[in-house]
């Protein structure tokens, strides 16, 4: 299946909230979308042949550094690469404007998304407590640094 990666627009916000709903037990609202497209880095996934929205990311950059805020896959889509698409594609996108460092939170229960940030390269660097509630849950601090990924870079 063949996809591409473009940014969210405005007009994509109904499919947002229907995807969180779906993905999310404390969904984002529209207006948090609408922030996020207004002032950040916001990009959705969609099949090619029938322009369906079957996953996003967004996030905020910081000088050199990058958070991922939100990503999602809908379900049917999930486990079949297309998370790693999206990091993956962020990740590139950032290095061409100088942003080395990549950091997250993911609930500590998600082992799926945990292996999959560490097979990227993401190491847990801590937790907040009871960062997520509806249940309340630990979140699991992740970081990118790619600075330390090259080599001979000594920090």
């Amino acid at each position: 299946m063949k996809v591409t990666i473009r940014e969210m627009e405005i007009a994509d916000i109904p499919i947002m909230m229907e995807l969180e709903k779906e993905l999310f037990s404390v969904p984002w609202s529209e207006a948090m979308f609408s922030e996020e497209i207004k002032g950040h880095y916001t990009y959705v996934l969609q099949k090619d042949e029938n322009k369906e929205i079957i996953g996003y990311i967004c996030g905020w950059k910081l000088l050199d550094e990058f958070t991922i805020t939100n990503i999602g896959i809908t379900a049917n889509f999930q486990r079949m690469g297309f998370g790693a698409k999206l990091v993956k594609f962020i990740i590139s996108k950032l290095l061409y404007e100088r942003c080395f460092k990549f950091t997250l939170e993911v609930r500590e229960s998600n082992q799926k998304a945990i292996a999959l940030y560490e097979k990227i390269g993401f190491e847990q660097i801590g937790l907040r407590g009871n960062y997520y509630r509806d249940p309340v849950e630990n979140a699991v601090i992740m970081r990118l640094n790619m600075l330390q990924k090259i080599e001979g870079y000594d920090s």
